[in-house]
Protein backbone atom coordinates (compact mmCIF):
# COMPACT_ATOMS: atom_id res chain seq x y z
CA UNK A 1 0.00 0.00 0.00
CA UNK A 2 1.04 3.27 -1.25
CA UNK A 3 -0.52 6.78 -0.02
CA UNK A 4 0.26 10.22 -0.95
CA UNK A 5 -1.81 13.57 0.40
CA UNK A 6 -1.44 16.65 -1.28
CA UNK A 7 -3.56 19.64 -1.45
CA UNK A 8 -6.84 18.10 0.26
CA UNK A 9 -6.67 15.24 -1.55
CA UNK A 10 -5.45 11.41 -0.09
CA UNK A 11 -4.80 9.20 -2.66
CA UNK A 12 -4.40 5.38 -1.69
CA UNK A 13 -3.21 2.63 -3.55
CA UNK A 14 -3.86 -0.55 -2.75
CA UNK A 15 -1.65 -3.47 -3.83
CA UNK A 16 -2.82 -6.43 -2.58
CA UNK A 17 -6.16 -8.40 -2.20
CA UNK A 18 -8.68 -7.18 -0.46
CA UNK A 19 -9.95 -10.59 1.89
CA UNK A 20 -10.79 -11.33 5.54
CA UNK A 21 -6.59 -11.51 6.01
CA UNK A 22 -5.77 -7.80 4.24
CA UNK A 23 -8.64 -5.96 5.37
CA UNK A 24 -8.21 -6.31 9.14
CA UNK A 25 -5.18 -4.70 9.18
CA UNK A 26 -5.49 -2.03 6.50
CA UNK A 27 -8.79 -1.19 7.93
CA UNK A 28 -6.75 0.45 10.63
CA UNK A 29 -4.14 1.61 8.39
CA UNK A 30 -6.62 3.74 6.19
CA UNK A 31 -8.65 5.16 8.77
CA UNK A 32 -5.56 6.10 10.66
CA UNK A 33 -4.77 8.79 7.43
CA UNK A 34 -8.24 9.59 7.21
CA UNK A 35 -8.11 11.08 10.64
CA UNK A 36 -4.65 12.25 9.87
CA UNK A 37 -5.38 14.12 7.10
CA UNK A 38 -9.47 14.55 6.92
CA UNK A 39 -9.14 15.12 3.27
CA UNK A 40 -11.96 16.94 1.23
CA UNK A 41 -11.07 14.16 -1.58
CA UNK A 42 -10.40 10.45 -1.08
CA UNK A 43 -9.24 8.48 -3.50
CA UNK A 44 -8.58 4.60 -3.35
CA UNK A 45 -6.52 3.66 -6.34
CA UNK A 46 -7.80 -0.46 -7.06
CA UNK A 47 -5.21 -0.62 -10.22
CA UNK A 48 -3.01 -3.67 -8.74
CA UNK A 49 -6.19 -5.36 -6.91
CA UNK A 50 -6.51 -8.89 -8.75
CA UNK A 51 -9.27 -10.14 -5.84
CA UNK A 52 -11.93 -8.76 -3.27
CA UNK A 53 -14.34 -10.70 -1.56
CA UNK A 54 -16.99 -9.06 0.59
CA UNK A 55 -14.20 -8.00 3.09
CA UNK A 56 -13.10 -5.62 0.59
CA UNK A 57 -16.68 -4.79 0.04
CA UNK A 58 -17.28 -4.07 4.09
CA UNK A 59 -13.80 -1.94 3.50
CA UNK A 60 -14.72 0.10 1.24
CA UNK A 61 -18.13 0.87 2.25
CA UNK A 62 -16.80 1.66 5.63
CA UNK A 63 -14.39 4.50 5.25
CA UNK A 64 -16.83 5.55 2.97
CA UNK A 65 -19.38 5.90 5.90
CA UNK A 66 -16.57 7.53 7.56
CA UNK A 67 -15.31 9.87 4.94
CA UNK A 68 -19.40 11.29 5.19
CA UNK A 69 -18.70 12.14 8.65
CA UNK A 70 -16.38 14.53 7.61
CA UNK A 71 -17.71 15.68 4.91
CA UNK A 72 -15.49 14.00 2.20
CA UNK A 73 -16.05 12.57 -0.71
CA UNK A 74 -15.00 9.34 -2.00
CA UNK A 75 -13.81 7.81 -5.71
CA UNK A 76 -12.45 4.48 -6.37
CA UNK A 77 -10.32 4.47 -9.94
CA UNK A 78 -9.05 2.18 -11.86
CA UNK A 79 -10.61 -0.88 -10.55
CA UNK A 80 -10.34 -4.35 -12.80
CA UNK A 81 -12.82 -5.17 -14.63
CA UNK A 82 -13.77 -8.27 -12.40
CA UNK A 83 -13.02 -5.82 -9.48
CA UNK A 84 -15.95 -3.13 -10.83
CA UNK A 85 -17.99 -5.91 -11.40
CA UNK A 86 -17.97 -7.04 -7.90
CA UNK A 87 -18.61 -3.53 -7.17
CA UNK A 88 -21.42 -2.91 -9.51
CA UNK A 89 -23.40 -6.13 -8.40
CA UNK A 90 -23.47 -5.24 -4.52
CA UNK A 91 -24.43 -1.61 -5.15
CA UNK A 92 -21.38 0.19 -4.13
CA UNK A 93 -20.65 2.10 -7.33
CA UNK A 94 -24.24 3.49 -6.10
CA UNK A 95 -23.01 5.65 -4.00
CA UNK A 96 -19.37 5.76 -4.43
CA UNK A 97 -17.98 7.32 -7.55
CA UNK A 98 -15.78 4.84 -10.03
CA UNK A 99 -13.50 6.19 -13.14
CA UNK A 100 -10.59 5.18 -14.95
CA UNK A 101 -7.66 7.17 -15.27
Amino acid sequence: MNYNYKEGNLVIMLDEDLDMNSCKYLRAIIDGYIMRYQPKNFILDLSLVKFMDSSGIGLIIGRYNLLKLIDSSMTIVNPTNSIKRVLELSNVSKDIVMRSE
